[in-house]
């Protein structure tokens, strides 16, 4: 049986613990011996927490916006796009490339019929110009009927959105974006005056309450207008596309399978149509920002690779430095487990140290971020903060391997006449 004092310490868990102890102690030592260049050395493992977390947190913000933007308009909602594409794509093609085509009796069509949608609005949209005396502005025109304000939820502040008696007709009626109405009138009153929609006179009925962007366009920018008196404004049969909702998000299924029905039957049974729901760009959307979070995290890996190499370069320095200090201690009875061990914890203190002002750095500025930009909530998920950690841990274990193999392996008699 091994005798000795080696043989008593690995027996006596006390004496382990204690060793264990002394080594992590030296491990601070050694350190702080050398502030500047442990501060140094964990810059780049700071840089690169850092950087994971900031790149995942704006792949995470961005996801969080487009959601939110999705949810405010309801997630019952339904497109229908004139032409057939890929029943994966999330956008139908333009209308003046495409075979089929949607026109106001399949609108009619649709709510006369089609029992699941609560609202069906026709919509044709095009770019224009609108004036009056006191200016002019180049601005979107769409086209559609009553219903298409609860279809987008938008809110009227100011008088009233097109009605259906005026769509019926094509009355030359015309509903102001807020941004075209400071612009065309200022602080004076709008409602009840006459503008110029591309040449056409049309009376302001209503005004739109400050909304922004909604599914890629500008509502404050936009001026609405009857469908029938788009169509004719434009002078075309063929609308941009149908706008739709189903009565409940449950039955948003069948709210499909009747619209797809309808039209077919009307179109000979040719589906020369795209369907496209809120849930199905959402999901389309959520797989594209998922990959473009992971791509960015995958980037910001190669600045933890950065710093892991920035220790193994400063700890194998630092083994040069100390040769003569482990000879001394191996001539004391330090084994080169001991050794090994050492370096190896100031390798992980390093960068565990780093990898924790990092999280701190990049939470701060996150939340500063959301403090003056609550529209983009850009706070990193909690899920992020573990693997960051533990990134900075194992990346000071690996890249501290080397360095400390490499103190292990020196021999007393060497190291002892090392100058």
């Amino acid at each position: 049986m091994q005798t000795g004092p080696a043989h008593v310490r690995w027996k006596n868990p006390r004496g382990v613990r204690m060793i264990m102890k002394k080594i992590v102690i030296n491990s601070f030592e050694a350190l702080v011996e050398n502030k500047l260049r442990s501060m140094l050395t964990m810059l780049g493992m700071i840089i690169g927490v850092s950087a994971v977390i900031l790149l995942v947190s704006v792949g995470t913000g961005a996801k969080r916006y487009i959601t939110n933007e999705f949810e405010s308009l309801g997630t019952n909602m339904i497109m229908l796009q004139p032409g057939r594409t890929d029943k994966e794509s999330t956008m139908g093609p333009p209308v003046s490339s495409s075979k089929g085509k949607l026109l106001l009796s399949d609108v009619e069509a649709l709510q006369r019929y089609a029992t699941s949608l609560s609202a069906v609005s026709g919509v044709m949209f095009g770019a224009g110009v609108v004036k009056t005396e006191q200016g002019t502005n180049n601005i979107n025109i769409l086209g559609s009927n009553d219903q298409f304000v609860k279809i987008f939820n938008m809110v009227i502040i100011q008088g009233n959105y097109i009605s259906k008696e005026d769509d019926d007709s094509g009355k030359r009626v015309v509903v102001l974006g807020y941004n075209v109405k400071k612009n065309l009138f200022g602080e004076s009153m709008a409602l009840g005056q006459l503008v110029k929609v591309n040449d056409s006179e049309h009376r302001v009925i209503g005004i739109v309450k400050p909304t922004g962007d909604k599914m890629g366009f500008n509502v404050d920018d936009m001026v609405f207008i009857p469908t029938k008196s788009a169509l004719r404004l434009f002078n075309t049969d063929r609308l941009f596309g149908i706008r739709a909702a189903a009565k409940t998000r449950n039955g948003l299924n069948d709210a499909v399978k009747d619209i797809t029905e309808i039209l077919k039957e009307r179109h000979n049974g040719e589906e020369d149509f795209t369907i496209i729901t809120q849930v199905t760009m959402l999901e389309s959307m959520n797989t594209i920002l998922n990959m473009l979070t992971y791509a960015l995290g995958a980037i910001a890996l190669i600045s933890m690779l950065v710093g892991g190499i920035g220790i193994m370069n400063i700890m194998l320095v630092s083994v040069t430095e100390r040769t003569r200090e482990i000879g001394i201690r191996r001539a004391v009875g330090a084994r080169q487990s001991d050794i090994l061990k050492q370096f190896i914890i100031e390798a992980v203190v390093i960068s565990v140290s780093g990898g924790l002002v990092g999280i701190l750095i990049s939470a701060i500025i996150t939340y500063t971020l959301f403090f003056f930009f609550p529209g983009f909530d850009m706070r990193p998920p909690f899920w992020i903060i573990p693997p960051a950690f533990f990134l900075s841990f194992f990346t000071g274990l690996i890249f501290g391997v080397w360095p400390a193999r490499k103190a292990a392996r020196i021999q007393t008699i060497d190291a002892l006449r090392y100058e």
